[in-house]
């Protein structure tokens, strides 16, 4: 528990830090760069998240990769996580098959696979991968520590997939500010907090718990973290191509089934996430008798 307390602290102070410290940097361009303060604050949190996570995790004594969930080689770890990422894609496609048989969002089998696609594919492939991993190594990696209590054990997991699916909704908006200050971002970062409990989807917010707790109880099963990257990466892949190749039907009555959050995320989502959740447990069950 104190280690989701301390993390959870360690990526809001880093966020505010951010805030700070890119604004300062802004100030000293004539024109505004390319990418968006907003988007620096996020991306620079997360550089400085990485840059002092060895002290943090020497300050937590859990300064070893097998504490931090990478348990296995190199060899093992990428086969791993290729065959959690297949998985997730193969476990996705019933959920696209109710989106389309339920008229919630239309397909466009019009794709041109031409070399500009497979390089799309590529880019996707890899973005999913690289937000997993730094998703995954924060919070089931640091946040969850194996332990022989089971209720616990449960608590945490549940605890720390409730910060993760919180975290999903402070954003911070896009800033055009003609004329910043040395406080605009720090500003703009607080009105986000400010204001969490007004953006929050509670629906995508539950998608994102349950979805949470399954790679959590992946975690704690094997001990490692790389099943749970790639399942979340490719978890993260589906919901971007599908988005790309389809569009939401207006007209259809079932719209309520996903979030306005993503328009893929939701009530459907969360069914048949909860519904593998208790497939592997049954499957974990019969294994141990």
């Amino acid at each position: 528990m104190k280690n989701i307390l301390f993390f959870t602290l360690y990526i809001i102070f880093f966020a505010f830090l951010s805030s700070l410290v890119f604004t300062l940097l802004y100030m000293q361009f004539d024109e505004q760069p390319m990418l968006a303060l907003n988007k620096t604050i996020k991306y620079g949190a997360m550089l400085l998240c990485m840059v002092f996570i060895i002290p943090a995790m020497k300050m937590r004594n859990i300064y070893d990769r097998r504490l931090a969930g990478y348990s296995d080689g190199k060899p093992e770890f990428i086969k791993n996580v290729l065959k959690g990422f297949a998985l997730s894609c193969l476990l996705s496609i019933p959920l696209l098959f109710l989106f389309s048989y339920l008229n919630i969002r239309e397909i466009d089998f019009n794709i041109a696979f031409n070399q500009s696609f497979i390089y799309l594919i590529l880019l996707t492939v890899l973005i999913s991968l690289l937000i997993s991993l730094i998703e995954e190594s924060f919070f089931r990696g640091l946040m969850i520590q194996t332990n022989n209590n089971l209720i616990l054990t449960f608590n945490i997991v549940l605890l720390s997939s409730f910060i993760y699916s919180l975290f999903h909704f402070i954003k911070i908006p896009l800033i055009m500010v003609d004329n910043l200050f040395w406080n605009t971002g720090l500003n703009e970062l607080s009105q986000a907090f400010y204001n969490f409990f007004k953006t929050i989807n509670i629906d995508a917010a539950i998608t994102l718990l349950v979805f949470g707790i399954l790679l959590g109880i992946i975690r704690v099963r094997n001990k490692t973290l790389s099943y749970g990257i790639g399942i979340h990466a490719g978890f993260i892949f589906v919901i971007k191509v599908f988005k790309k190749n389809s569009s939401v039907d207006l007209d259809s009555s079932n719209n309520f089934l996903i979030s306005s959050y993503d328009q893929f995320t939701g009530h459907l989502a969360t069914a048949w996430i909860t519904i593998l959740i208790f497939i592997y447990l049954i499957f974990l069950n019969k294994k141990v008798q």
